[in-house]
């Protein structure tokens, strides 16, 4: 099997649009504005989300984040994405510093774990020295990958979701 993580480029095709549009915007909790939009408003999205990455055109109080998706064997599978550095204002909204989400077509294979291991990397790569997640209770398959690679659960958040931390030293 072969693994690749890509971040999200300007050049991004077809493909990884059509892979978007499997994953209900807001299920689970992971934002996807990309479903349901059609191809020219994805484009447009690209050029946003590369802005975003690099700090340009921000909306207030937002930081720089990246997006990377998920290819097995050269076919996308999921999407990710890794905020720069923390923020005390999401985290008291309930948002982590990373988010991802399966293709609805490829879930319950371990995909999850896999692309959740890679952003674990790239975390790491970014200067995080711990990682705080708000994953939703109900979403069992998540908070099991979140457990399985280091994850401790350290709270409650709003009673719909707990609040899991990763030390990464």
């Amino acid at each position: 099997m072969k693994i690749e993580v890509q971040q999200l480029s300007l050049n991004d095709c077809k493909e990884k649009y059509d892979m978007l549009q499997t994953i209900r915007n807001n299920e689970n909790g992971f934002y996807n504005p990309v479903f349901e939009m059609s191809y020219k408003e994805y484009l447009l999205w690209l050029q946003r989300e590369d802005d975003y990455s690099k700090g340009n055109h921000l909306p207030e109080s937002w930081i720089p984040q990246t997006t990377f998706f998920l290819f097995i064997d050269d076919e996308p599978i999921g999407i990710g994405r890794i905020r720069h550095k923390s923020s005390k204002y999401l985290e008291s909204i309930g948002v982590g510093n990373l988010g991802y989400a399966i293709s609805e077509l490829h879930r319950g294979k371990g995909y999850g774990n896999i692309l959740f291991r890679e952003l674990l990397k790239k975390c790491i790569s970014f200067g995080y020295d711990q990682i705080k997640l708000f994953p939703y209770k109900n979403n069992i398959p998540t908070v099991n990958i979140m457990l399985k690679n280091g994850g401790q659960i350290t709270d409650s958040f709003d009673d719909e979701k707990y609040i899991v931390v990763i030390p990464t030293t």
